[in-house]
């Protein structure tokens, strides 16, 4: 699903924020990246997601290569793809579930759809008592976990996620982590960037990370 031969990203013409990486994420794997702050794994994660072009090398989603695509083009695999961004990017002025809805409404689905959908989907993550707070006013962990929904409440086939435990309470990181893996083994393909070891590693492929560079080949943990 997610190819990438001999990619390297470099911005203002010297710095280097992803070199030379090759590297295959099939259908239904349960992916780490790790790796400390600045490794690449932030630029890696955009890449996949078609938030960024590679410098040199090509990235192929669903077996299309994203070098020669128009932003349409991109726009139409994002539907296909969830992306849970390390600083949430909700809207704080909107409610919960306008917050979680906001995807169904683009793609255009009934509106009757997407309350039975964005109902069960609070209700899944524990925030079905929220769905009228707005989004300013929820916790860390409730934040975290609305960011997720949003991510996955159009059903993507790859579900993306930057350090999405790393400004958790042990606790909470535990439980997004089970909620990832759930996901998982109904089918999703995961990708989680991550500086923390976890559980979930050793049924895991991982990558890792330094100085931009895949230091270790990924492998089954």
């Amino acid at each position: 699903m997610i190819r990438f031969e001999n990619v390297t990203k470099i911005y203002h013409d010297t710095v280097y924020a992803v070199r030379d990486i090759t590297l295959s994420i099939e259908k239904g794997d349960l992916c780490f990246i790790v790796g400390p702050s600045g490794a690449g794994k932030t630029t890696l994660l955009k890449l996949m997601f078609g938030m960024e072009r590679p410098s040199r090398g090509t990235v192929s989603l669903f077996d299309r290569r994203t070098d020669g695509l128009d932003a349409s083009s991109i726009q139409a695999i994002r539907r296909h793809t969830g992306f849970v961004f390390q600083d949430y990017r909700l809207i704080d002025d909107w409610t919960v579930y306008n917050n979680a809805a906001i995807m169904l409404e683009i793609l255009g689905k009934p509106a009757v759809y997407i309350r039975g959908r964005v109902w069960r989907m609070l209700k899944w993550v524990g925030l079905q008592h929220k769905v009228y707070e707005r989004a300013r006013n929820l916790s860390g962990g409730e934040r975290q976990r609305l960011a997720l929904v949003r991510a996955i409440i159009h059903d993507p086939d790859i579900l993306i996620a930057d350090e999405p435990v790393g400004s958790l309470d042990e606790p909470m990181a535990r439980y997004m982590m089970n909620m990832f893996l759930k996901l998982n083994r109904k089918g999703t393909t995961i990708v989680i960037a991550s500086h923390r070891q976890d559980t979930l590693m050793e049924y895991a492929k991982v990558f890792r990370m330094e100085h931009g560079c895949l230091v270790e080949p990924g492998s089954d943990a």
